[in-house]
């Protein structure tokens, strides 16, 4: 038999190991409802929050490290540093994330209700709360939200569109609550357990419940026939002159191929164009060309340059119509800090960033574009746009039909990010109700519809023309009129009540010091 102390620290390795395999690729999203019951079991048994602190780092150190570790893939294949370097820098990034589950545990032992029910859906808001921090404090990280384990549940999923990633998340833990409470107390107190069981099972039902209704909901709304083309070029050799042309012929190609499936948009993934298409002539004719032969739509991605006192790079995607060549421009607006720039360049003149190109640091776009075509008006992410989903919101608060999602992938090899990116992706589609193109250069590329349902899809590494139907959207969502209220409130109600609890802390305190 463990010991009590070695035995929450065992717990605490276990929650990790189900946290981990919870995830795509090849994890179960079953498990998610019970990852986190080792972890707190542990903490039902915790000397105190600070100890409940140190458990959830753990926890979370273990995980992140693990399910992140394509970042290291990265630094060390296209940041051109040593190992040891890199995986410092995943370690120190996971740490940095493991922040929020240690919050979480300190939060939970410290400040949870005597009520059992309380205790229970306490645990549950508060992490949904530092899921919603975590979204958009320092620029933002939303990897690896509990949510994301369920992309392929699809009656689940559904309640995406009332209280989006954050309502699912937050059932989870009440879930792994109230099995670790029952646990806890044990046979003696059954009929307390069974109360806080039965509690998550209602509110599980009820979530799938509401996801079987709407999977019947019938699809409406115009028709639309849309390509995503994925180029496979290798990452190596993208910016690499003599491989421009090659690259552009691939993509003629595909697109050719699109064509003659009658796409009315083909869309290329993100900076697909190995020119910097606002200062290239050449490359503007030949996109216009290309767009006027076929009679179709094109959505490319290139990096463009304003030019000035000193040039200006963004990442951008530009729409080609058959009659007008290059109508509008998208520039990305959420960058990837130490990946298409540097933060604090004066201070940190010793880092570059991973993405080495064409050009130097990428600034931020200002405005968010809607991309207008005779059949319908779309919204694009640009990468890792499409994790903050207040930013595709934004769209179909405009009044987008449907969302693009333009990215490269090639960064991270044939790992599990390809997998997960796309998973976020599916719960964009959900909440807002919507269809989803997304073209990757590598893979995953995928047509997904408002239900969540991933479509068509195509493997990873290899060159690919995936088409299919669209359809305009015809309602908005619960989630597209009032957006992260759930996690609004959740936040506000962990302050206000966490903020009452240290206030009466501190008035018994003072009162007995008086005495």
């Amino acid at each position: 038999m463990l010991r009590s102390g070695a035995c929450k620290w065992a717990c605490a390795g276990l929650s990790a190991l189900g946290l981990f395999w919870s995830f795509p690729p090849g994890g179960s999203g079953v498990l998610a409802f019970v990852a986190l019951v080792p972890l707190l079991y542990g903490l039902e048994r915790a000397s105190g929050p600070g100890e409940a602190f140190r458990l959830g780092m753990v926890t979370g150190l273990l995980f992140y490290t693990a399910n992140l570790y394509w970042l290291n893939y990265a630094m060390i294949s296209f940041g051109g540093l040593p190992w040891l370097v890199g995986f410092s820098l995943l370690v120190l990034l996971s740490l940095y994330v493991s922040l929020y589950l240690g919050a979480f545990c300190f939060l939970w032992v410290r400040l949870s209700p005597q009520n059992l029910l309380g205790r229970i859906l306490w645990a549950g808001v508060l992490w949904a709360a530092l899921e919603f921090v975590r979204t958009y404090l320092l620029t933002g990280f939303p990897w690896t939200f509990l949510a994301y384990t369920q992309f392929d549940n699809l009656s689940f999923l559904q309640l995406a569109s009332l209280g989006g990633l954050y309502g699912l998340s937050l059932i989870i833990v009440w879930v792994n609550a109230a099995l670790a409470s029952a646990i806890h107390l044990g046979p003696a107190q059954w009929r307390r357990g069974a109360v806080g069981l039965l509690s998550a099972v209602l509110a599980l039902g009820v979530a799938l419940l509401y996801g079987r209704i709407e999977l019947g909901q019938p699809q409406a709304g115009t028709p639309l026939k849309v390509a995503a083309l994925q180029g496979n070029i290798d990452q190596w050799v993208k910016w690499d002159p003599a491989y421009q042309q090659a690259t552009m012929k691939t993509y003629r190609e595909l697109t050719e191929a699109a064509a003659s499936q009658k796409a009315h948009l083909i869309v290329w993934p993100e900076t697909a164009v190995p020119f910097v298409l606002g200062a290239d002539l050449q490359a503007q004719v030949m996109l216009g060309n290309l767009a006027r032969s076929t009679g179709s739509y094109l959505l490319v991605g290139s990096p463009d340059v304003r030019s000035g006192s000193e040039p200006l790079f963004f990442n951008s995607a530009f729409l080609v119509t058959p009659r007008q060549g290059i109508v509008q421009k998208y520039d990305k607006v959420h960058l990837v800090p130490f990946g298409e720039y540097v933060p604090l360049r004066k201070i940190l003149f010793f880092v570059d960033k991973m993405v080495r190109g064409a050009v130097g640091d990428f600034q931020a776009g200002t405005e968010y574009t809607l991309f207008r075509t005779s059949e319908g008006q779309f919204g694009v992410t640009i990468s890792y746009e499409v994790y903050f989903p207040a930013q595709v919101r934004r769209y179909f608060q405009k009044g987008a039909d449907f969302l693009v999602n333009i990215t490269n992938d090639a960064w991270y090899g044939r790992s599990a990010a390809p997998y997960q990116h796309l998973a976020m992706a599916v719960f964009r589609a959900v909440e807002n109700g919507a269809y989803v193109v997304r073209a990757a250069n590598t893979g995953i590329s995928a047509i997904i519809d408002p239900q969540g349902r991933v479509l068509e899809e195509s493997e990873i590494f290899v060159p690919a023309v995936v088409t299919g139907e669209i359809r305009n959207r015809s309602r908005q969502t619960f989630y597209t009129q009032f957006g992260d209220l759930l996690a609004g409130l959740c936040l506000a109600g962990s302050a206000i009540y966490g903020g009452g609890k240290i206030g009466i802390s501190l008035v018994r305190l003072l009162h007995s010091t008086s005495r």
